[in-house]
């Protein structure tokens, strides 16, 4: 497992977690604006927004505590996005957006990398206690309708429009060609 600043399979996610990090901020930002309907609070909304940012969390707790890779990160995004498309009334917003993250990252580790932390570091890394990390695991697979696995074209997308924003090319990725077309392959965590 990469540790925060080193090389994982495709590189540093550092770059990637930049870009997320905006991308959600001002997804943030925006949806803040609208009124909190009460039919909309989830299990993952908190009473109130957390004091980090969402850089910072990922930087500072996520990276440097749990080490993800570049393809846990991406995954992650992934299920973010799906939690959205597949629940077209649940929101992102500052209440809500940090435990979406550590959720995410916790399964999208599970199930691409060999070796991953167990749900009680998941809880202690992100702030919040083993309970309500395992109740958010479950709300999380629910939402996404138990559905883990990313095509390979879909990881890629991704991660092209992710380094996309900072107007690179993505570097090769060696893992997606280990993985049999990549990025969402299961490397036998889950």
């Amino acid at each position: 497992m990469a540790e925060h600043g080193e090389a994982s399979s495709s590189g540093t996610p550092d770059l990637i977690v930049q870009v997320i990090s905006k991308l959600l901020e001002d997804l943030v930002a925006r949806n803040d604006q609208l009124p909190l309907v009460p039919a909309q609070v989830t299990p993952f909304h908190s009473s109130r927004p957390p004091a980090i940012t969402v850089r910072n969390y990922l930087e500072d707790r996520i990276l440097k505590y749990a080490g993800c890779s570049e393809e846990t990160v991406i995954l992650a995004l992934i299920y973010i996005d799906q939690v959205v498309q597949f629940n077209p009334e649940f929101v992102i917003n500052s209440l809500n957006v940090h435990r979406l993250l550590i959720t995410a990252i916790m399964l999208a580790s599970k199930f691409f990398d060999d070796v991953y932390y167990n749900n009680a570091y998941y809880a202690r890394v992100g702030g919040i206690s083993n309970s309500e990390v395992n109740s958010l695991e479950m709300e999380m697979l629910r939402m996404i309708s138990f559905s883990l696995f990313v095509q390979g074209d879909q990881y890629e997308r991704y991660r092209a429009s992710l380094y996309s924003h900072v107007g690179q090319p993505p570097p090769p990725h060696a893992a997606a060609a280990a993985a049999g077309g990549g990025g969402g392959g299961g490397g036998g965590g889950g």
